[in-house]
């Protein structure tokens, strides 16, 4: 008699009891183990059948549905030549998520304030002329205001238009399309400024709902066209009969505090100043000891005053507040001086104190410095005349606090540094390499992306760490071929953390940083359509190496074009050079996943990004 041991189901996505972010469709992936030579193997999910790869490794994209989901699989094994003892060998398994289901519309017969919608990250602090938006979820076609309790009464909201339920994944991996049956009504959005006179210590905001007007409610009803006549009256009245329901805000409200303004200064030694509580980055890598003006505050989070029309929004974990009485550093800025050092070119801002800043890279050839806190008394700029880099410098002062500098070059931007010593600020302007169109004798950083954080997982098990390192081993090896100084990150799975990885960069001097990834995607995007090869930049200055890169990387692999992108990715922030993150390709995919574990897909990509590499430096002075 035969014996063979039993198959295996190995799912590598998602995890028993994950919660994954998804509409109606999701993807799984893994692979059967204990599968002979001598054995057909099938399997389906949830009664679906699924292809089975070539190390019979699957992924599937599936229909789901909200709350607890349970993926059913069955591995089937049917011998190949006709076995007399043993005919079929099977085994299931099953892995549970959890999918937060989507909001759902409140039906018109009922009065309900169902919950707050993009409420604040907790309780506010708020002064004269900031403006309070309040938005929050109830049944449809009614009426709504809402009031602070000894402060102000009935400020009027209005219902907005369906709104999309937004997801990311889809919105920038996939198609972009939001399912109609997703839209939600019956968001109520209403504002209010806060006057000079209005001052209270805490107080809850209250949410009031009212029955609507007769024709608004009946033009609503008119449309549920199973209903008749009678009963849309009839869920009218049952409606007029509740005068109106109200609800008190998760969190609490500070008008006009004793306790603020007050200054902190910068604890950590690189922050950055954001738009919002959590929401874009306004300015990165604010240096320690920076001193500014706190105005408000919400949750954990502290809204700063940059000028008199400008704000930022740091943690509190970033900061240390000062004693009473201490105000930010106001600075008269007389002179500016620039000097050659040789490889850069410096310009030096004397100052009174520390301030925040700001760089915009304002097209190829000029940079627009934003000095927050300080005023003009500029009568000097003093040029160094052994250097012509820098055509020509300007300084304005469009309002109270902000002061800029326009820095014009006589050729195009190859990265800058920023930086304090004692209270004099330093923009320094780095210059190409020498001998730019050949590649010989750049120093150029590859990252093998992860580490200890295996990355994205593929089907059989193989890591995304694993397979960038094969990949950067491959292209430290052909870059030096062509003459380039290569420094490595990591040259095995030691762990290097993420933030050090820029930090080995600076410290060689690097010409050109390149990360190596390969891909994944979010919950509920379909893998089918949305993959392939991807790049991403992040300063305007590294947007003609990411093009030229990711030119060739297409051509190389034959993959679909998954994206170029601008993104937000720790690795690309450094401003000292250009950088860029590749994803050659998807991890989950089982034909990509067995391409990255060969030499010669390894050696394809290593081409692309070195041609790449190499047309970017060509095409560096021809604008």
């Amino acid at each position: 008699m035969q014996q063979h041991l039993q198959p295996q189901i190995k799912v590598i996505y998602p995890k028993p009891l994950q919660t994954v972010t998804a509409t109606d469709s999701m993807f799984i992936h893994g692979h059967l183990e204990n599968v002979g030579l001598d054995w057909n193997a099938s399997l389906t999910i949830n009664g679906f059948p699924v292809k089975l790869h070539s190390e019979n490794q699957f992924l599937a994209y599936v229909p789901i549905l909200p709350d607890s989901f349970t993926f059913k699989l069955e591995a089937l094994l049917t011998p190949k030549k006709k076995q007399t003892s043993l005919e079929l060998l099977s085994t299931t398994s099953e892995v549970r998520v959890y999918i937060p289901p989507p909001i759902k519309n409140i039906p018109l017969d009922t009065m309900v304030i169902s919950k707050e919608y993009n409420p604040p990250k907790g309780d506010l602090v708020l002064a004269a002329r900031d403006e309070l938006f309040i938005s929050f979820l109830g049944t449809p076609a009614h009426r709504a205001w809402f009031s602070i309790p000894g402060v102000v009464d009935s400020v009027p909201m209005s219902e907005a238009r369906p709104q999309n339920q937004t997801y990311w994944g889809e919105a920038v991996f996939g198609v972009g399309a939001v399912p109609e049956s997703l839209l939600v009504q019956g968001i109520y959005s209403g504002f209010w400024r806060v006057p000079q006179n209005a001052k209270i210590g805490t107080a809850q905001i209250i949410y009031h709902l009212a029955a609507p007007h007769p024709v608004a409610i009946l033009a609503r009803l008119y449309f549920y066209p199973f209903d008749s006549v009678a009963s849309r009256l009839s869920k009218y009245l049952r409606l007029k009969k509740i005068p109106s329901i109200t609800s008190n805000s998760s969190y609490r409200v500070t008008l006009n505090s004793p306790d603020f303004p007050f200054t902190v200064r910068f604890a950590d030694s690189i922050i950055t100043l954001r738009h919002g509580p959590m929401k874009g980055y306004q300015s990165i890598f604010q240096p320690k000891d920076i001193e500014a003006l706190v105005v408000g505050a919400e949750e954990d989070w502290y809204k700063i005053q940059l000028s008199k029309t400008q704000f930022g929004w740091v943690h509190d974990s970033s900061i240390e507040r000062l004693n009473p009485g201490i105000r930010p550093p106001v600075s008269y800025l007389k002179t500016i001086r620039t000097r050659s050092n040789g490889r850069n070119f410096v310009l030096e801002f004397p100052l009174a104190g520390k301030h925040p800043f700001r760089v915009i890279e304002e097209d190829k050839n000029t940079l627009r410095l934003q000095l927050f806190g300080v005023i003009t008394d500029t009568d000097w700029i003093r040029y160094d005349t052994d250097d012509t880099l820098v055509d020509l410098i300007t300084w304005s002062q469009p309002e109270e606090g902000l002061y800029e500098v326009k820095v014009k070059l006589n050729g195009r931007i190859w990265g800058f540094d920023t930086y304090y010593k004692g209270n004099t600020f330093f923009l320094e302007l780095i210059k190409p390499p020498d001998k730019l169109r050949s590649i010989k004798g750049k120093v150029i950083v590859v990252d093998p992306g992860h580490s200890a954080d295996p990355g994205a997982i593929g089907p059989t098990g193989y890591t995304e760490a694993e397979a960038n390192l094969g990949i950067a081993l491959v292209l430290k090896q052909k870059l030096e071929s062509r003459g380039a100084k290569v420094i490595m990150t990591r040259m095995d799975q030691s762990n290097v953390p993420l933030y050090d990885r820029p930090i080995i960069a600076k410290l060689n001097n690097a010409d050109i940083f390149v990360s190596v990834h390969n891909n994944a995607l979010p919950d509920g995007v379909n893998p089918y359509k949305n993959n392939g090869t991807s790049t991403y930049y992040y300063h305007p200055h590294s947007i003609d190496l990411g093009r030229a890169i990711h030119k060739e990387m297409l051509k190389a692999t034959g993959l679909p074009d998954h994206g170029f992108y601008h993104g937000n990715l720790a690795v690309n922030r450094p401003t000292q050079y250009p950088a860029v993150l590749v994803e050659c390709a998807f991890m989950i995919i089982p034909e990509q996943e067995a391409m990255l574990k060969t030499d010669a897909f390894r050696r394809k990509i290593a081409d692309a990004i070195t041609r790449g590499i190499e047309n970017f430096l060509k095409g560096f002075d021809r604008d």
